[in-house]
């Protein structure tokens, strides 16, 4: 019995850190950047753009803000464009790879204060209906106290962002290096490089499907 309950925590575990993983945080559409100034980091920045070029080429940008870092982007911008290959009935694509830029941004802050405020806190009282040596009925209750949680003040200070942004120009007409879209996709569904496993769409996990299920492929 005490094994099965070990089992059940393990998976439990490994569901909790594929949910909680990179991929699945950062592997979406870029939507929105920090403001300025900002420090940190942010599950809602970070992820991929793509603008049509031609009915042939398309350009993928990858941007990661602190974490995951350049080899995040350097890797799923390659996703990306295997899912848009995918998307164009193409399996066989051809990539150019435009680089990983790297930059960092300075963020300065002054000093403020942080007013205090009452808070709550809570506490168990034990009461025994019996002798407690000999074993008794506790009856337990708890009290929520009140307190003071005084100012605080925050020295003026300065904080140092990695900004990276990762480009390739995907084709399905050969210009570049010639790769294969469910090659990509199975890497990236193994979990192979530590990032976890990516939220694909519905249709590149079809596409993906179909493809791997073709003889000869």
């Amino acid at each position: 019995m005490q094994r099965i309950f070990f089992l059940i925590a393990l998976l439990g575990t490994a569901v909790l850190f594929q949910s909680c993983s990179p991929a699945r945080l950062y592997y979406q559409p870029l939507t929105q950047r920090p403001s300025q100034p900002w420090e940190g980091n942010s599950a809602s920045w970070g992820g991929y753009t793509e603008s049509t070029i031609d009915k042939n080429r398309v350009r993928v940008t990858f941007e990661t803000f602190n974490r995951p870092g350049p080899e995040f982007a350097r890797y799923f911008v390659n996703v990306r464009a295997a899912e848009l290959a995918l998307a164009r009935g193409k399996n066989t694509f051809w990539l150019r790879n435009k680089g990983t830029r790297q930059w960092t941004q300075k963020s300065h802050f002054s000093g403020y204060v942080v007013p205090g405020y009452w808070d709550y806190r809570e506490r168990e009282i034990i009461h025994c209906t019996g002798h407690c040596k000999k074993g008794c009925r506790a009856h337990i209750d708890i009290i929520r106290e009140r307190y003071w949680v005084p100012e605080r003040y925050v020295p003026p200070h300065t904080s140092i962002n990695l900004l990276s942004k990762a480009e390739v120009i995907m084709s399905t007409k050969p210009s570049g290096t010639q790769l294969q879209a469910t090659h990509i996709i199975s890497d990236a569904l193994s979990n192979r490089h530590g990032f976890g496993k990516p939220r694909l769409s519905p249709y590149t996990i079809h596409a993906y499907k179909a493809h791997m299920a073709q003889p000869n492929r």
